[in-house]
């Protein structure tokens, strides 16, 4: 009878991930072991790099909500294509909205946009609520970063990335103090949650 003991490894289950990634992202035509082609330099540029790809999920799923705003009627197409440019102007470590429309023609609008993957099933962990919160705080009383201005006449938005477990999280968060956004019947009195599935 074999006795021998199967212990859990973190360097292995992290090899097997990222290689697991990296060979889906090469058609696997080239199974190896990448994790191993790498030195500690490397992981180091890599940690930098991934707050590039947290801004360019960020950026997709900001352009996916305005088309969503096209798409119900909210703005049209001309307004739509200049939001997606101003949003693309901005850097995205500025303080401030991540969607701000207040010009002359259209709605006035405020929108954050939060793509946190839930840490627990179901349920965001702290760092992440603390965040979300801030943010809802932002849209309801307005930022210092919007020239103290008062929110009341915009529409606002808080804009989800719709992965696993995020519609009970963002819930379990927020309870009935915000209103998903499903149709264009929307006031200036509510906060809209925008679930966007990045396909």
């Amino acid at each position: 009878m074999d006795t021998t003991e199967t212990t859990y490894s973190r360097e292995a289950e992290i090899t097997k991930t990222f290689n697991l990634f990296w060979q889906k992202v090469f058609g696997n035509r080239d199974p190896k072991d990448y994790a191993k082609l790498l030195t500690i330099e490397d992981w180091i540029e890599l940690k930098k790099t991934l707050s590039d790809v947290n801004n360019m999920i960020t950026l997709k799923v900001t352009q996916a909500f305005v088309d969503k705003l096209q798409a119900m009627g909210i703005i049209n197409k001309v307004q739509a294509n200049a939001m997606k440019k101003e949003v693309d102007s901005i850097h995205p470590n500025t303080n401030g909205f991540d969607v701000c429309w207040d010009k002359k023609e259209g709605v006035k609008l405020i929108a954050e946009v939060k793509c946190n993957i839930p840490v627990k099933p179901h349920e965001f962990g702290a760092a992440q609520k603390n965040g979300i919160l801030k943010d809802l705080k932002g849209l309801k009383d307005g930022k210092r970063s919007f020239d103290g201005e008062n929110t009341d006449n915009y529409y606002k938005f808080m804009v989800v990335l719709d992965v696993e477990g995020v519609r009970d999280a963002i819930k379990k968060l927020c309870g009935n103090e915000c209103m998903e956004f499903v149709n264009n019947q929307i006031d200036k009195h509510h906060i809209y949650i925008s679930f966007i599935e990045l396909k």
